[in-house]
């Protein structure tokens, strides 16, 4: 069946409505066949249904209260409320009202004054410890100054010593041979402790007393911000 002929069969059955509701109808349905496209009338026709069905559901539609026409014939508008209301229910709930979380109330003014109380009387407690502290980095770094003062001066003083038997065992060779072979060795032996001290000293100075002081800053760093030792 053509497009005309379904419509001219649907008129013709809905001849016993009044001409305002029936060419309402008519030209829902027209319009309806033509936003569906020239090529899918074919499939609109037989989604509709035949003429009769149609005629049947408008007839039944109109002897409600009213209503509109749709794809599938005349629809009351308590049909209309009914899928309104169905369509409303589908839709997702309203979002729940944002739980406010408590204020954080501060601290009491007891407790305040107990914290206070608390650091009076455990000040010298603390003060002691402190002190202490202080104490014993000062003799650390007290006793690895002098061990580089003196490591220096064992240093200069065998590199001294050895240079001047050096020079004196060379001038032994001339008039004792064997005398001066021997003091150009001590000389050697002596100067190779002379330059074991002065390893000594450049290690200390160099490598010890940096890495001392660099502890000793972290450490009151970390004292005075509160961090307790940990890493950022």
């Amino acid at each position: 069946m053509t497009r005309w002929e379904y419509m001219r069969r649907l008129e013709e059955l809905l001849s016993d409505i009044p001409p305002g509701e029936r060419e309402e109808a008519l030209q829902y349905y027209n319009d309806y066949i033509n936003d569906s496209g020239k090529e899918n009338e074919v499939d609109v026709l037989a989604s509709l249904g035949s003429p009769e069905q149609v005629a049947v559901t408008i007839k039944e539609g109109l002897k409600g209260a009213g209503g509109e026409f749709t794809e599938k014939g005349f629809r009351a508008n308590a049909d209309l409320g009914a899928n309104e209301i169905a369509k409303y229910r589908q839709q997702d709930p309203p979002p729940e009202p944002e739980k406010k979380e408590p204020e954080k109330q501060g601290l009491s003014a007891g407790v305040i004054a107990l914290i206070v109380v608390i650091c009076i009387f455990a000040s010298p407690v603390l003060l002691g410890i402190g002190s202490g502290l202080l104490g014993v980095i000062g003799a650390v770094v007290a006793v690895i100054i002098s061990m580089i003062a003196v490591f220096g001066a064992l240093s200069l003083t065998s590199l001294v010593v050895a240079l001047v038997i050096m020079v004196t065992g060379i001038i032994e060779l001339i008039t004792w041979p064997l005398g001066g072979l021997a003091m150009i060795a001590a000389s050697l032996v002596i100067g190779g402790i002379g330059v074991l001290f002065l390893l000594l000293t450049v290690l200390l100075a160099g490598k010890l007393i940096p890495a001392i002081i660099k502890g000793i800053a972290n450490l009151i760093g970390r004292i005075f911000s509160g961090k307790g030792g940990k890493k950022q």
